[in-house]
């Protein structure tokens, strides 16, 4: 399983037009198998809707989110435990690494609400790594698409929070701060 992980983060990478260099070496130390095994494609209609609620985060973060579905998702859970719940820098971290999860899903530890989102619609979750697994390609070509219409019609640009930059077809978009682009690649 480490090879396939590895693979699928290198496309996502090269999708994006990114670079997850730490994401990319905590992936190859990755145990645990994807929760589930793919069945039918999806249709591009059924990837846009299934992907829109994550086409406009950063690219890192995108990434991320679509890796740790492939796996089961326990982290936002862990996080709502009391005795969890308030931990924060190094004995956050401290904590984490004790947990067997795909470095993936540790990351979105940072990103509270998009854990429970993930966690609030497991459904979705699941299907969302389906899609992942089967066509890296077709849900890359997803988040583009759907990053395609605001694009056009003059509603996605740079902001402070983030930068949008287009290269031919491909619309990347990065967090504006070095530290949040850190942050959002651990």
């Amino acid at each position: 399983m480490r090879v396939k992980a590895k693979a699928v983060l290198t496309i996502a990478a090269v999708l994006a037009g990114v670079t997850f260099g730490i994401l990319e070496a905590s992936a190859q130390d990755a145990a645990p198998a994807p929760k589930s095994q793919v069945t039918a494609p999806f249709t591009a209609q059924e990837l846009d809707q299934m992907l829109a609620p994550i086409a406009l985060y950063p690219d890192s973060l995108v990434a991320q989110i679509l890796m740790a579905a492939t796996y089961p998702l326990e982290a936002d859970r862990w996080l709502r435990d009391p005795n969890h719940a308030a931990l924060k820098g190094e004995p956050l971290a401290a904590a984490l690494d004790q947990q067997q999860w795909d470095p993936s899903v540790k990351s979105l530890v940072a990103f509270p609400q998009i854990l429970r989102m993930m966690d609030g619609n497991l459904d979705w979750t699941e299907q969302m790594g389906d899609a992942f697994l089967a066509n890296q390609a077709a849900s890359m070509d997803s988040i583009q698409r759907l990053r395609q219409w605001p694009e056009a019609a003059g509603k996605l640009s740079s902001t402070v929070q983030e930068v949008v930059a287009t290269a031919g077809p491909a619309i990347t978009i990065e967090p504006a701060s070095p530290y949040i682009r850190l942050r959002s690649s651990l």
